[in-house]
């Protein structure tokens, strides 16, 4: 069934068996039914403002006479016909140019999500789960899963891919690509660095002209204006905070600890004891509303002095 007739019964100008035919047709076969049904539903969306209107044929064929006629004065005389079986071309020809602009602007037109204060779990069209942190923004097109699987993301989120061979998962974020099929890792994005963290799977990240194959337990930290990615294994729980409501330590520098707890408050905090910077912790902190009962749990923990200012808080 060739598709200038189905654009033809769509737009009302199939003539009777034109229209027997293409509905015999569709009738005959399920999947003839469903790929009609696909190019109905482009149409329609093909007439959003967005859009080009359907074009005005007789305009176009009046056009298309003058621009000859014109040319007739610089060049040997030509009879102009009107010939029905050229209007009837370009009409489809205009009506499969609106087609595939309605096509263009429906698949390439994306779904965006954006999160405020709170963490969200989102379930994308191929049954991945990722929980973005708070302040961040997933988008993805249309066409997602159809070929490809490929995502943008800005801030934090946690993302657990279902596995799929043939459609590899990428996530852009700023200048670096992450590739996987089916795994679980976690990306944090902020002005000054890029981390990702792999609980399972393997994760191949591309960036600074590198690429780099991770496996469970690795971490790679790009920073800014440092031209070597640094690849690790991964010390602490601290990166889960927002999926599991716990600050986990096991072993963690204090500093590391303080860093994510600014983070995820977003209050300043400063160690203002050099041997404070050298304690380690082994702890679990449920998170609260407030940081500050955390904050004295530590400062009791090592004996230091907790201190409250307008702008945050101070541990000596």
């Amino acid at each position: 069934m060739m598709d200038d007739l189905l654009i033809k019964y769509i737009v009302g100008e199939a003539s009777v068996a034109e229209r027997n035919e293409v509905e015999d047709w569709i009738g005959s076969d399920p999947a003839n039914r469903q790929a009609y049904e696909r190019l109905h539903t482009i149409w329609q969306h093909s007439k959003t403002p967005d859009v080009a209107t359907a074009p005005d044929v007789d305009a176009a064929w009046k056009r298309f006479a003058a621009r000859r006629v014109e040319e007739t004065a610089y060049h040997a005389p030509m009879t102009i016909r009107k010939n029905n079986s050229w209007k009837r071309f370009a009409a489809t020809a205009a009506v499969l140019l609106i087609v595939f602009s309605g096509a263009l602007w429906y698949f390439n037109s994306g779904t965006e999500y954006r999160t405020k204060a709170l963490a969200e779990v989102l379930t994308l069209p191929d049954q991945s789960t990722i929980t973005l942190n708070k302040n961040s923004r997933l988008s993805y097109a249309r066409s997602f899963n159809r070929k490809d699987r490929v995502v943008t993301l800005e801030g934090e989120g946690f993302f657990d891919v279902a596995k799929n061979p043939k459609k590899p998962f990428i996530i852009h974020v700023k200048d670096i690509d992450v590739r996987v099929v089916g795994t679980s890792f976690n990306i944090r994005s902020t002005n000054d660095l890029t981390e990702v963290a792999v609980e399972s799977g393997i994760v191949k990240v591309m960036g600074k002209g590198q690429t780099y194959t991770l496996r469970v337990g690795d971490k790679v930290t790009f920073k800014k204006g440092v031209p070597q990615a640094a690849v690790e294994q991964i010390q602490n729980q601290l990166y889960q905070y927002y999926r599991t409501n716990m600050f986990v330590c096991e072993g963690t520098p204090l500093p590391e600890l303080i860093q994510g707890l600014s983070d995820a408050y977003g209050v300043a905090i400063d160690i203002q004891n050099p041997l404070l910077e050298q304690q380690h912790l082994t702890s679990k902190y449920p998170r609260t509303d407030s940081i500050e009962p955390i904050l004295q749990k530590v400062a009791l923990t090592l004996n230091a002095r907790l201190i409250r200012q307008a702008k945050g808080y101070i541990l000596k």
